[in-house]
């Protein structure tokens, strides 16, 4: 790739990441109180593979930059094997995993919107002109997602947070649309997980 196509890529990611909103409520249990996990994995609790790596390798990434010891489940449980939930403990516990942040697509696609036609006629010397604009369809891409950060040892979920992400965009490729959509919110979501004070910052 020569420099042009880098940068025009990266001008158009600049330009994308501003044209997108992620809003997380949040809410943390009562027995959370004194809670401080030391490691925890992310967990994409999703069918497609491509989704599900999306977002634990950009939550994971949002969580190591911010100094919080977090691994993703893909690494631990490989989609290759079939895996018991007394084996799944098992391995977390083996992989000295506190916590689990796991993660639901509670609905995902792409708002329509039909955009008003008008019609502009103009006379001048050369005689009478019309014009036409608008009547099209914009797509914009939406996420819709549950987290819930999990404690290992008793299976209680202390935390609870929904993101509902949209973007301000339209479409030109679905799969890049929605894999970016759903990446901007792990961020977000990471980022809300850590504000809990529930996850242990290593500086």
């Amino acid at each position: 790739m020569n420099k042009i196509k880098i940068t025009a890529l990266l001008i158009l990611i600049l330009i994308v990441s501003s044209c997108t909103h992620t809003r997380v409520v949040s809410f943390t249990d009562p027995d959370a109180g004194g809670k401080l996990y030391n490691r925890i994995a992310v967990v994409a609790n999703v069918n497609d593979l491509s989704d599900r790596l999306a977002i634990e390798t950009k939550m994971v990434e949002t969580l190591l930059d911010k100094g919080v010891n977090a691994v993703s489940s893909l690494s631990l449980l490989p989609p290759t094997r079939e895996f018991t939930i007394v084996q799944e403990n098992e391995i977390f516990k083996n992989n000295k995993v506190e916590a689990l942040a796991v993660i639901q697509i509670a609905d995902a696609g792409f708002l329509a919107t039909s955009e008003p036609m008008s019609v502009h006629t103009q006379t001048n010397e050369n005689g009478t002109g019309t014009t036409v604009s608008g009547g099209g369809t914009a797509h914009k891409a939406f996420g819709q997602l549950r987290v819930s950060l999990i404690d290992a040892k008793s299976d209680k979920t202390m935390w609870i947070g929904d993101a509902d992400a949209r973007a301000f965009f339209d479409t030109f490729n679905p799969d890049w649309d929605m894999a970016y959509l759903l990446k901007a919110s792990s961020k977000k979501i990471s980022k809300e997980l850590i504000k809990t004070g529930l996850i242990r910052i290593n500086k």
